[in-house]
């Protein structure tokens, strides 16, 4: 499958081109202010617990680039009409992402409770809940690549921010396929879906 490569390619092409997010570099006093805020903001001391309990919903509303837990409530929710294991997933990636980018990658508490680093991992979590047959490993795997989902958020955020774009869902196309390679490559416990539907459906 080709993921979201399509709108990948079309966004970055924009973006790069007019790099609307450059910003002109700050005079040194505040660059000094600024960093010892954004030092300041790293410490989990001094962020709300419930703020940091809404990072994952935040990240699956920055799926359709929105900050808002409501948002991702309710998507959830609407999801769950749908498949309440695709929901499971979703919740589950995000979280993982979060956590990951927290305990693993030493990401600022700002990028984690605005759910930058749930949303890619969101996504791959859903699609192995989407194309593999439901099973521990498949659970495993939903798991294991959120988490790789993460870290490769971690790594092409960085990349991307040396030319001011962000790397929007990358990371998700790039791990997605490595996992469903996976379900081809005949992986013991790992079966990929006849008919691609959902975690309830899928044999």
């Amino acid at each position: 499958p080709q993921w979201t490569l399509a709108f990948n390619a079309v966004a970055l092409g924009a973006l790069l081109r007019t790099r609307p997010f450059a910003a002109p570099p700050a005079p040194v006093e505040e660059a000094v202010d600024a960093t010892a805020s954004v030092a300041g903001a790293s410490s989990l001391d001094q962020v709300a617990t419930m703020t940091l309990l809404e990072a994952p919903v935040r990240g699956i509303s920055q799926i359709f680039v929105v900050d808002s837990s409501l948002t991702g409530a309710a998507i959830v929710g609407g999801t769950a009409l749908y498949s309440p294991g695709l929901a499971g997933h979703m919740l589950l990636g995000s979280t993982v992402g979060s956590l990951t980018g927290y305990f693993l990658c030493g990401a600022p508490i700002d990028d984690i409770t605005i759910g930058l680093w749930g949303y890619n991992s969101a996504l791959t979590s859903m699609g192995i809940g989407t194309f593999f047959v439901h099973s521990p490993k498949t659970m495993a795997l939903s798991i294991g690549g959120a988490a790789v989902t993460a870290g490769a958020f971690g790594a092409m955020k960085v990349v991307f921010g040396m030319w001011d774009a962000p790397c929007l869902t990358l990371p998700f196309c790039a791990v997605m396929s490595g996992c469903y390679l996976l379900g081809r490559g005949g992986v013991q416990g790992l079966q990929l879906a006849v008919s691609p539907h959902s975690p309830e459906k899928n044999e």
